[in-house]
């Protein structure tokens, strides 16, 4: 079983004594809130919705991108492009399938051809903070409640409610938590690379590309042996969710960093789960994809 999955279950257990909330009270402990969202993240075995994301570019965050998205159990994704630049671009990768690569179609007229990617190179990571299998909401669920229990291990973190709101048309709970963040600083190592640092330090490669911006990468591939950079010690200084009162799962995260900026934000957008996606749905041969 993957890390990041074995993870995910230890972080579910961590949660199991607090009772799961009901959606018309006002005023209870968030941690009930995080709960029932661990709880539901467990159960998804599959869903699909239109991811509308917006990551750290220059001086704030970049136009919002649209992504066509389906994922299942073991980890398979399906991307597809909404937005400008490359609309129509596709992408499929599955744990164990195309030699753990991903599958990108590049539509060249008059035909279209499925190219084969390193999911950590550059090609991938060329227009991307987040690895693709950093991308589910998951994943997103799984990074919380480790930013969540590791700061509060430590005496450093507090989640607070904030009442009900309405938000993408349907009823949330809002839910806000904070964490004192520090930056660690270390320097590269020969043969040494910011995979390598994200392992090392248990952290997550959008937040070190955001701590590192003035260094000018573009790439986790431009960091070179012998840099100093900076790791933050949690994801985020400061996340706020809103947790659908049906789903249990987060449809809007907007996630900041120890100056008070948000890097990050994600809208999960008509999303549902456990929909019986099948063994096409993640397959190239799909006739309504275009590899």
């Amino acid at each position: 079983m993957p890390r990041r999955t074995i993870g995910f279950f230890v972080l579910l257990a961590a949660f199991t004594a607090v009772d799961r909330p009901r959606a018309n009270v006002r005023g209870y402990d968030p941690r009930a809130l995080l709960h029932a969202m661990a709880s539901a993240a467990d159960g998804v075995r599959d869903y699909t919705m239109t991811l509308v994301s917006q990551e750290w570019s220059g001086d704030g965050l970049a136009p919002p991108e649209k992504l066509l998205t389906k994922w299942a159990r073991p980890f398979k994704v399906y991307f597809k492009r909404l937005t400008a630049p490359h609309v129509g671009r596709e992408i499929l990768f599955a744990e164990g399938w195309n030699n753990d690569k991903l599958k990108v179609s590049v539509h060249a007229w008059p035909i279209n051809v499925g190219v084969n990617v390193n999911p950590h190179g550059e090609l991938a990571m060329a227009d991307a903070k987040h690895p693709i299998d950093e991308s589910s909401l998951i994943y997103l669920v799984g990074m919380v409640l480790d930013n969540f229990r590791r700061a509060e291990k430590r005496g450093e973190a507090m989640a607070e409610d904030r009442g009900h709101e309405t938000i993408l048309g349907r009823e949330c709970h809002r839910v806000r938590i904070f964490t004192s963040q520090t930056l660690t600083t270390y320097t590269l190592l020969r043969g040494e690379t910011l995979w390598d640092v994200e392992k090392r330090f248990e952290g997550a490669m959008a937040p070190i590309l955001h701590a590192n911006r003035d260094l000018g990468w573009t790439t986790p591939s431009d960091a070179k042996p012998g840099q100093t950079i900076r790791v933050p010690r949690y994801y985020a200084a400061r996340i706020d969710l809103w947790i659908d009162d049906v789903l249990s799962l987060p449809l809007v995260a907007e996630i900041y960093d120890e100056r008070g900026a948000m890097f990050e934000r994600f809208e999960h957008r008509d999303l549902r789960v456990n929909v019986g996606l099948g063994p096409q749905d993640f397959s190239p041969a799909n006739p309504a994809y275009r590899f």
